[in-house]
C-alpha cells in the first residue's frame, strides 16, 4: 500500500512540476543552461517515475506485474506521459513550450530506470 501511495504521489509530483509557468525559470543561472539542467531534471523525474512503478510492481503479488511485459508497458506509459505533458505545456501552461528534447530526456530517464531497478531488485528483492 505504501508503494502505491508513493507511486500516486510521484505521478502528481511530475504533473505539478511540469505545470509550473516558464516564467518561474526565466532567471536561471547561466551554468544551469550550460549543462542543460532542465533536461537532467526531466530525466530524473521520469526515471524516478518509472522506478516507482517497477518497485510497486515488484512488491505486488501479481505475477504479471513482475513480468518483463509489464515493465515494457510501464516504459511505454512513462514515455507517452512525457509526450502528453509536452502537449499540455504547449497549450495550457503559460511561458512553456513544446520541446522534442524534453520528450527525449523523459524517455532516456525512464529507460535508465531499468538497469537501476535491476540492481535494486538483485540487492533488495531476492
Amino acid at each position: 500500500m505504501k508503494s502505491l501511495i508513493w507511486l500516486i504521489g510521484e505521478v502528481i509530483l511530475v504533473f505539478l512540476l511540469l505545470s509550473l509557468p516558464g516564467s518561474n525559470f526565466s532567471h536561471a543561472p547561466n551554468w544551469m543552461n550550460a549543462i542543460h539542467f532542465d533536461k537532467l531534471v526531466h530525466m530524473g523525474l521520469f526515471g524516478s517515475l518509472a522506478l516507482s512503478f517497477f518497485v510497486h510492481f515488484e512488491l505486488s503479488n501479481s505475477g504479471f506485474l513482475k513480468s518483463i511485459r509489464a515493465k515494457a508497458l510501464t516504459l511505454i506509459l512513462c514515455i507517452l506521459y512525457g509526450i502528453g505533458m509536452e502537449y499540455y505545456q504547449k497549450y495550457y501552461v503559460p511561458s512553456r513550450a513544446f520541446e522534442v528534447a524534453d520528450m527525449l530526456a523523459d524517455a532516456v530517464g525512464a529507460l535508465l530506470a531499468v538497469p537501476f531497478f535491476l540492481i535494486l531488485r538483485k540487492k533488495y528483492f531476492k
